[in-house]
């Protein structure tokens, strides 16, 4: 299962000479390393929670914040059964975050009123990411002008993300069809931003098709926002909540830009009120 990945040294979306699941690749020595505390957050889908997953390092100097659409991720802390076989089926998306924290016991802490401790993994219970929201802003000292944290109650998530940031967005979710009537997201916002269905992206890893892909993730047409969410753009989602990790960065936008090689609006526009 190949990838392509890009970090703040080298700007390129490279593919990788290691397979996902390799015993000496990052993120299973990431999660070797017991020097951390290690926190498992996986929300679960109930029409009241959101749908999000997600891991939380915390050591003394730092918090490791690792967002990813893989179900089941991580399978296993054997080195053999590490990433699940279910997640090579479509593509993924992961994004890591490093923030220097001095407040990490505090953090630590708070978050661990907010989650059920069950199976050796942290179940978040209920629309807790808001307050894991405030929680990282508060003790983390986010850098407002580079991340920024969205979140939606309700609705299409993207219509926040777009209005919010003041954008047109291009959107890779899961399935869904700009042109089935039946199931058409909006394509323009009640501030009169579009949104754009990624229907084909092509890497150093492959080129794929919409359908193909359980990544959930969108870039700005200007402003170089390129962001992270949990939700897919299907009106079924659109009664739970939704949230999303932005990063405002000019190459990494520019390569979520490059990859899209194919997007498509809506036969006909469809604005929210």
């Amino acid at each position: 299962f190949d990838y392509v990945y890009t970090d703040s040294t080298n700007h390129n979306l490279r593919k990788t000479n290691k397979d996902v699941n390799n015993q000496a690749g990052v993120l299973l020595l990431l999660f070797s390393d017991h020097s951390a505390d290690v926190l498992f957050l996986i929300m679960t889908c109930a029409l009241s929670c959101s749908c999000s997953a997600g891991v939380v390092m915390i050591d003394e100097d730092n918090v490791v914040w690792l967002l990813h659409s893989t179900p089941r991720f991580p399978f296993s802390h054997e080195s053999n059964n590490f990433y699940p076989k279910s997640g090579e089926r479509n593509a993924q998306i992961f994004m890591c975050v490093t923030l220097k924290s001095t407040e990490s016991e505090e953090i630590g802490k708070s978050m661990s009123k907010l989650f059920l401790h069950t199976c050796g993994q942290l179940v978040i219970r209920s629309l807790n990411a808001f307050f894991l929201c405030e929680i990282i802003v508060t003790f983390c000292s986010f850098p407002t002008k580079e991340l920024r944290i969205l979140f939606t109650r309700f609705g299409d998530l993207y219509v926040t993300i777009a209005d919010t940031l003041n954008t047109n967005l291009y959107i890779q979710t899961w399935c869904n069809d700009p042109n089935n009537a039946d199931k058409r997201p909006p394509s323009v916002t009640g501030k009169g931003k579009e949104l754009v269905t990624i229907m084909s992206v092509d890497t150093a890893a492959g080129k794929w098709n919409r359908g193909c892909d359980h990544s959930k993730w969108c870039v700005s047409e200007t402003e170089n926002w390129m962001c992270v969410g949990d939700s897919n753009r299907e009106p079924s989602q659109f009664e739970r909540p939704g949230g999303a990790l932005c990063i405002n960065s000019k190459p990494v936008a520019e390569k979520f830009r490059e990859i899209k090689k194919l997007s498509v609006k809506t036969l006909q526009p469809v604005i929210v009120g």
